[in-house]
């Protein structure tokens, strides 16, 4: 019975900081979600698609290009979009364009990711708090029975000893998370500026030639 603790008897014996770290666990779970779900809506243009464009882009179809743009919709296709309308302009105009475009991206892959690593940092220290105060009111115990004995400091001890894991838990999944989404904004950023740079050389090196 005793190896089959339930939730709210988890939170007890671990004492206050266990809700406090129960709080963060609740955090971690929904902004993991929505960061999730809005990595998903923007996501990487697809590299065929982004072949077609380019092909037009080479042939001089800029408005077939355009027209592909509006025909599937994501950050890219909606930045280059903008871009190839403005292609008329001297090329300093695009790399405007493409940098604006770059700005909003970055915020919004960005958003909530300090939430992951401040979990991450203060993890532990909520753990070893937990464990500081279990250690104390094992002590305080021991000092009240006037007696010795395993039992006296047990309630403290596992106080102790829950909050150490619970605190190291919250912390290993918050920089799981960060460095997960941290490396999906890398890449999809990534892949974003090379699509825009290789669409802008196209635009011009085309106009060079004739």
């Amino acid at each position: 019975m005793h190896g089959n603790l339930t939730f709210m008897q988890l939170m007890d014996q671990g004492g206050w900081v266990m809700w406090v770290m129960f709080v963060c666990s609740i955090l971690i779970v929904c902004f993991a979600l929505e960061r999730f779900i809005a990595l998903s809506k923007i996501g990487a243009m697809k590299s065929s698609l982004a072949e077609k464009i380019k092909q037009f882009i080479r042939q001089g179809q800029i408005k077939e290009a355009i027209a592909l743009c509006n025909k599937n919709q994501n950050f890219t296709t909606r930045a280059l979009e903008v871009a190839l309308n403005a292609s008329h302009l001297p090329r300093e105009e695009m790399e405007s364009i493409f940098a604006l475009y770059r700005m909003k991206l970055q915020s919004i892959l960005n958003k909530y990711l300090n939430l992951f690593g401040t979990l991450a940092f203060i993890g532990p220290l909520l753990g070893l708090l937990g464990t500081v105060l279990g250690v104390i009111r094992a002590f305080r115990d021991l000092a009240l029975s006037g007696s010795g004995g395993p039992t006296i400091v047990a309630a403290g001890i596992a106080e102790a000893l829950v909050a150490t894991a619970a605190g190291i838990t919250v912390a290993v999944s918050a920089s799981v998370l960060y460095n997960f989404f941290t490396a999906r904004v890398k890449s999809i950023i990534q892949k974003y500026d090379l699509t825009c740079q290789e669409v802008a050389i196209l635009v011009y090196a085309g106009k060079g030639s004739h």
